[in-house]
């Protein structure tokens, strides 16, 4: 079962995804959520150790972008 915040990630990654459609997933994730500003390996790296928490902070702070 998911927790509130795991709910909400799926929600706001759904809403955000709708605003680039034709980007696929792995893009929107490497592009906008696990980047940090690096590319290569550090994006892998960052893919599994951030927390859901910095996830959720990261899709509601682009959520609140115009």
């Amino acid at each position: 079962m998911l927790n509130k915040e795991q709910e909400e990630i799926l929600k706001l990654l759904r809403k955000f995804w709708k605003k680039y459609p034709n980007q696929r997933f792995g893009q929107l994730l490497e592009n906008y959520l696990f980047f940090q500003g690096q590319r290569g390996d550090k994006t892998s790296n960052m893919l599994f150790f951030q927390e859901d928490k910095e996830t959720l902070d990261i899709l509601r702070y682009l959520g609140n972008k115009k």
